[in-house]
């Protein structure tokens, strides 16, 4: 299966998704500091809700300028 995103969730979250991950690389390249999407926060997909959450890991010390950068694109795209 090549895009299991969109089987699951249907065609325009796979392309938010995209986009939002595409997104998150380029505030990766442009951060001079440690930026470890995998630890720094989490993303949530309700199917019933119809909606997706972005979870920040508050045990880790995120960077002000980091956080707001994520947030700004995260509720671009998915609200």
């Amino acid at each position: 299966m090549e895009n299991i995103s969109e089987f699951l969730y249907g065609k325009d979250y796979s392309d938010k998704l995209d986009k939002f991950n595409n997104a998150i690389d380029q505030i990766h390249a442009e951060y001079d500091g440690e930026f470890d999407t995998n630890g720094y926060f989490t993303m949530q997909t309700h199917n019933q809700k119809g909606e997706v959450k972005l979870d920040f890991d508050k045990n880790k010390n995120i960077p002000i300028e980091l956080k707001e950068n994520v947030l700004k694109v995260f509720k671009e795209i998915w609200k």
